[in-house]
Order: C-alpha cells, then sequence, then structure tokens
C-alpha cells in the first residue's frame, strides 16, 4: 500500500478554567505524506508493547514537531515512533494503543 493522504498532526494543550479545572484544546495542523504498509516484524513489535500498529506516514521533517497524535480519515492515532528519512524526510509509525478503542 502506498497511497497519497491528507492527515492532521494533533497538539493537545491544557488550560485552567477560573474554577481550575483542566480544560483540553487539541489544535490539528494539516500535511500531506505518503502511507506505507509495516513489516511484519515491526507489526508484532509493538503489538508487544500494547499497540496495534496500523501503517507508516512519510512526511516532510520540517512538518513535524514531535506529536504524539495524528489523524487520518477521520481516526485518531498515536505515534508509536519515528524514523528520520534522510535530511528532510521522516516516517511516523502509527497505530492504537491497546484501550483506545
Amino acid at each position: 500500500m502506498n497511497r497519497i493522504v491528507d492527515a492532521y498532526l494533533l497538539t493537545e494543550t491544557i488550560t485552567k478554567d477560573s474554577h481550575g479545572q483542566s480544560i483540553p484544546t487539541v489544535t490539528k495542523s494539516p500535511v500531506i505524506g505518503k502511507a506505507h504498509s509495516v513489516y511484519q516484524r515491526e507489526f508484532y513489535q509493538a503489538e508487544q508493547n500494547g499497540i496495534r500498529l496500523m501503517g507508516v506516514l512519510e512526511i516532510s521533517w520540517f512538518d513535524y514537531a514531535r506529536q504524539e497524535k495524528l489523524e487520518i480519515d477521520g481516526e485518531t492515532y498515536t505515534i508509536y515512533r519515528t524514523y528520520e528519512i534522510g535530511t528532510d524526510r521522516i516516517d511516523l509509525y502509527y497505530g492504537k494503543r491497546v484501550g483506545d478503542g
């Protein structure tokens, strides 16, 4: 599987309201990337760490600011790990943590 996808990198910030309660705010940063399948070995290593690995998204390194979440096709995923490709590209390995639904 190699397809071009529109995705969002998600940044969550926490602010306090007047009562001291935490209010999370999610900011979506749009990115365009190339989706890849994962190797079987990588898939099983992620499973051992409690993550159902769904795929890899290759994006520009300049778009990535260490976000921990990613949205593709309306689904939110956890970024499991990253791998830099050369000087201007990065692979984001993404999936769902066990218990995230």
